[in-house]
């Protein structure tokens, strides 16, 4: 199999707390991710255990806890979204806390189950809207996404 690469493209971080400037990142195919995921998966490496603990490492670094931030999880259907809860279920349970909006009407089952357990919330924006919320964990849409967002 022939793997092409995508360019790289630049991202302005401005203000968004990773630093100023742009980052290059590379761009790679859905199909391509697939590829490279498949053997890991077949050998039974926890890749989603691996990405949830990676984002919830990197967002504990982003809040500041004396300042009683809460994070929001946006959470759709799939894998990427149960990245994005069991990230949400580490953070809970280290005390930070967590609000999750159920986008699409349901859940990745493993992921919700650990977050509630670890205190998380399920709500809704609504709800949300007159709290600070300190980050957003967009667990909305990956590589299974297709079409337009809807409302």
């Amino acid at each position: 199999m022939t793997r092409r690469r995508m360019p790289e493209r630049a991202v302005t971080t401005g203000d968004a707390g990773i630093g100023a400037g742009s980052l290059r990142v590379p761009i790679y195919r859905a199909a391509d991710i697939r590829a490279a995921e498949a053997p890991l998966l077949r050998d039974g490496v926890p890749l989603m255990a691996r990405a949830a603990h990676a984002l919830a490492e990197i967002a504990a670094a982003r809040l500041d806890p004396a300042s009683g931030h809460r994070v929001v999880v946006l959470a759709g259907r799939g894998d990427n979204g149960g990245d994005a809860l069991f990230a949400g279920a580490e953070l809970a349970a280290a005390g930070t806390d967590v609000d999750i909006v159920l986008v699409g009407g349901a859940a990745h089952e493993g992921g919700l189950a650990a977050a509630l357990a670890a205190g998380a919330r399920v709500t809704d924006l609504s709800v949300i809207g007159d709290r600070h919320v300190g980050l957003i964990l967009d667990g909305m849409m990956g590589l299974g996404g297709g079409g337009s967002l809807r409302d």
